[in-house]
Formats: C-alpha cells, structure tokens, sequence
C-alpha cells in the first residue's frame, strides 16, 4: 500500500522528506513547493495513513486557508482524515474484497485509528458495499431534513 500512495502523491507534484519530528507529519511548502514531512519513526501503516492525511492537506488547498479558531482546524483535520479513511478503504476493497459479511470492526481495529473516526470507517465501508453490490443505504440520507 505505501509504494502506492507514495507513487501518486509523487505524481501529483508533492515531495516527500523523512525526518525526524515530534509529531506524525505535516505538510507544507518549501521554496513554493509542496512538501509533506514524514517522522521516520513511523511504521508501514503509520506512514501510509498520514502521507494521505497530509494529502489531504494539499488537495483541498489548506495551505492557502487563514485558521483564527479551533473550530476552523478541527475541521479541516476532520475533512483530511475523510480523505485518508476513503482512500485507505478503496485500497483495502481492492486487496481484500469487501462483502457484506466482512466484518469492518475488524478494519477499525487494525487500522488503529482515533476512537472518534471509528463512524467515518463504518459509513465508507457501507457506501463500498452499497455502490457495489446494489444495497439500499443502511439510512435514510433525508432523516435529518424532514
């Protein structure tokens, strides 16, 4: 999965430097160039999950964005961490080829991810498993505006 993900993040122009750091990673820009940090302590699994949360961070151009609050933040690393999870997921589908009998409880626990993202790997896979074989959403998309 990691020669993968680095293969298309190089495609998209972003350059990739493994250092050491005290955080799992950032993105930024270097000589207005993009640049993702990567802490060189991370395993297969922690490397691929932030080098496309720090994907995330180029795509929707959050560099260019002014954060004054907490909350602006917060949802920018929500809308980053969608990102990685869809992704992550599609690569998972196409290895192991979800069915509805798969047991994504088992996907949350080995991806290790915060306890708050656990809803946002159910929902993807359940969207996989509709798109793919044809099942009605597990609810209703219009519950909240009736």
């Amino acid at each position: 999965m990691l020669k993968k993900i680095t293969k298309k993040i190089k495609e998209l122009g972003i350059n990739i430097e493994y250092c050491y750091l005290d955080k799992m990673g950032y993105f930024g820009l270097e000589e207005n160039k993009p640049i993702i940090f990567i802490n060189e302590k991370l395993n297969e699994l922690e490397t691929s999950l932030t080098l496309l949360h720090e994907t995330a961070h180029f795509l929707n151009g959050d560099c260019e964005k002014y954060i004054d609050n907490h909350l602006q933040n917060d949802n920018l690393e929500y809308e980053a961490n969608k990102y990685m999870i869809h992704e992550v997921m599609k690569m998972l589908d196409g290895i192991y080829e979800f069915t509805p009998d798969t047991n994504y409880q088992q996907i949350i626990e080995n991806l290790n991810l915060p306890y708050h993202l656990d809803g946002v790997v159910a929902d993807e896979f359940h969207d996989i498993i509709s798109n793919k074989f044809e099942i009605e959403p597990y609810y209703d998309p219009d519950y909240f505006y009736e």
